[in-house]
C-alpha cells in the first residue's frame, strides 16, 4: 500500500511540475509576443525548441543554413529550449544591432563560457565597465604600437617559415600544431611581456594547458546550448584555469616589486605594461590587470592562430592562387625577406584580396550576440522587450546567395575587388564582428597574419590532396575543421 502511495504521489509531483513549466512558457511566449507576431518564428518541440537540431554540432551551420531558406528571410526568430532569440542576416539590421548604444550590452547566453572562465574581461563586461576598461587597454592596438611591434612580427613569421621548412619533403604533414606554437610564443612576447624557450616544460606546459583552456570553452559553449553547461566545469579544468591565473598573477608581482610606479614609462607599450600603468591611475585593480591582460592574450592568440592556419589551407587548395600570391610577393621582395615593413603590406593588393576571401569562407569568429537592456526597436514594427537577445551567424551571412551571388560558396578572392566591395552593404562581411565591440584583437592577428604569409609563401609552396568541398566546419571559439586538412611542403627556388 505505501509503495503504491509512493508511486501516485510521484505522479502528482510530476503532473505539477509539467503544468507549472507550462505555465512558465505559456509566460514567456506571452512575453515575446511581440516579436514572435512580427517575425517568422521557429518554435520547434515545446521545451525542447530546435536545440535538438544542434546536437550534431558537424551540420550546425548546414542547419543554420537550412533554416534561413526555409522561412525564407534574413531576420527569424527561433527557439532553443525555453529561450527565444532573434537570428538575422540582414546587413541593415547588423549594422543597427553592433552601432546601437541600446544593444551594446553581449548577449548573455551567448557568451557564458566565456564569463564563467578566466577570460572575462572586455569581452563580455557590462556597457558601463567595458567602456572604461576599453579606454584603458586601447593603446595597445593602436596604430604606433602595431608599428612597434613589427621585429615581433617578423621573428615570429620567420620562425613560422622556419618550422615549416623543416616538413618539406615529408609528405602531407599537420601544421596546425606549429601554429599553434609560434602563435603561443608571439602572444607571450607581445602581450606578457616574457620570452619562453621553445620546447622546454614550461613552453609545453603552457602550450598544453591554453590548448585545454581554449577546447574546454568550446565544450562549455556547446553543452550551454543544451543547459548541461555544468558538466564542463570539472576538476581537470579548474586546475588548468588556476595555473593560468597564477602565471598572470606571478608576472604582475614581479613587475609591481621591480618597477617603480611613480616613474612608469610611457613608451612601454605591452599589454601588462598597460594594464600596470591603469593600475597606477587607479583605473585598474590588481585583479582587472590580471583579467584584461589574459583576455586579450587569449584574444589575440586564438584569432591569430585561426585566420593562419585557414589562408595556409586554402592556399595549399587553390595552386593557381597560391601562385599569382606568390608573384605578387616576390615582385615586393625579389630576394629573401629580411624584415617585412608596413609600406610593403601597401604594395600587396591580391594578397588582401586572397585573405578577405580566406576569412569570408571561414571566419575565426562564427557568431556574435548582443542583448537590449531596455525596449527596443530592432527595424520598423518590431519592438524587442528587456532581455530579448540577437545573435548574427557570420558564417551564414559570409555565404548569403543573395549578398554574394549564386556561387557564394565558391572561393573567389574577386569578391574583393574594389568595384565588388562597391556594390555591397558594409555590414555584410565581418569576420573580426563589427561596431564598437568588435574583436579587440583584430588589428593584431590582421598584421601579424600578413607577414607571416609573406614569409611563407616567399619561401615555401603549399599542397594538399583534402579537397576544398570535403571541408566541414565545426563551432568553437573560434572555427575549426572536422579533419585538419594535412598540407605538402616544398622549398621554392629563389
Amino acid at each position: 500500500m505505501s509503495a503504491i502511495i509512493g508511486v501516485e504521489t510521484l505522479i502528482i509531483m510530476v503532473i505539477m511540475l509539467l503544468l507549472f513549466a507550462s505555465w512558465r512558457l505559456s509566460q514567456k511566449r506571452k512575453y515575446y509576443r511581440s516579436v514572435t507576431t512580427k517575425l517568422p518564428t521557429m518554435a520547434g518541440i515545446p521545451f525542447i525548441g530546435v536545440a535538438h537540431k544542434m546536437l550534431d554540432i558537424t551540420k550546425l551551420f548546414h542547419n543554420i543554413s537550412v533554416g534561413c531558406d526555409t522561412l525564407k528571410t534574413s531576420t527569424a526568430c527561433v527557439w532553443m529550449a525555453t529561450t527565444p532569440y532573434v537570428v538575422t542576416v540582414d546587413p541593415e539590421i547588423i549594422k543597427h544591432v553592433t552601432t546601437s548604444p541600446e544593444f551594446l550590452n553581449k548577449a548573455k547566453d551567448l557568451y557564458t563560457h566565456f564569463s564563467k572562465s578566466a577570460i572575462n574581461g572586455i569581452i563580455v563586461s557590462p556597457a558601463k565597465v567595458w567602456k572604461s576598461n576599453r579606454k584603458a587597454v586601447s593603446p595597445f592596438l593602436a596604430h604606433n604600437n602595431i608599428m612597434s611591434l613589427f621585429p615581433a612580427f617578423n621573428q615570429n613569421a620567420n620562425n613560422v617559415k622556419n618550422k615549416l621548412e623543416s616538413l618539406a619533403g615529408q609528405g602531407e604533414q599537420d601544421i596546425f600544431t606549429i601554429v599553434k606554437e609560434c602563435g603561443l610564443q608571439l602572444s607571450l612576447l607581445t602581450i606578457m611581456g616574457i620570452k619562453v624557450e621553445e620546447d622546454s616544460d614550461k613552453h609545453k606546459k603552457l602550450l598544453q594547458s591554453f590548448t585545454a583552456l581554449i577546447d574546454n570553452m568550446g565544450i562549455d559553449l556547446l553543452l550551454g546550448w543544451l543547459g548541461l553547461r555544468f558538466l564542463s566545469h570539472t576538476p581537470h579544468y579548474k586546475r588548468i584555469v588556476k595555473y593560468l591565473q597564477d602565471l598572470v598573477q606571478t608576472l604582475i608581482t614581479e613587475n609591481l616589486h621591480s618597477e617603480d610606479m611613480n616613474n612608469f614609462a610611457e613608451d612601454q607599450r605591452t599589454m601588462i605594461d598597460l594594464g600596470l600603468k591603469a593600475l597606477r591611475q587607479g583605473v585598474f585593480s590588481e585583479k582587472d590587470v590580471e583579467i584584461e591582460c589574459f583576455t586579450m592574450f587569449a584574444a589575440a592568440y586564438e584569432t591569430s592562430v585561426s585566420a593562419s592556419y585557414t589562408c595556409l589551407v586554402m592556399l595549399a587548395m587553390q595552386p593557381e592562387i597560391q601562385e599569382r600570391v606568390f608573384q605578387e610577393i616576390r615582385s615586393v621582395f625579389p630576394h629573401e625577406i629580411t624584415s617585412v615593413e608596413y609600406d610593403d603590406l601597401k604594395k600587396l593588393p591580391y594578397l588582401d584580396m586572397f585573405i578577405a576571401e580566406s576569412l569570408r569562407l571561414a571566419p575565426p569568429i562564427q557568431f556574435i550576440g548582443r542583448q537590449s537592456e531596455q525596449d527596443a526597436e530592432l527595424c520598423p514594427g518590431v519592438i524587442l522587450p528587456k532581455g530579448m537577445q540577437i545573435v548574427i551567424p557570420i558564417y551564414e551571412l559570409h555565404r548569403r546567395k543573395e549578398i554574394w551571388g549564386p556561387y557564394a560558396h565558391r572561393f573567389n578572392p574577386n569578391n574583393f575587388l574594389p568595384e565588388n566591395i562597391e556594390k555591397r552593404h558594409p555590414y555584410s562581411y565581418m569576420p573580426f564582428s563589427k561596431g564598437s565591440r568588435n574583436c579587440i584583437g583584430f588589428r593584431y592577428a590582421e598584421v601579424s597574419l600578413r607577414i607571416i604569409l609573406i614569409h611563407a609563401v616567399r619561401s615555401l609552396k603549399f599542397s594538399t590532396t583534402f579537397k576544398y568541398e570535403d571541408i566541414v566546419h565545426v563551432p568553437h571559439i573560434s572555427l575549426r575543421y572536422k579533419i585538419q586538412p594535412p598540407l605538402r611542403i616544398q622549398v621554392r627556388a629563389n
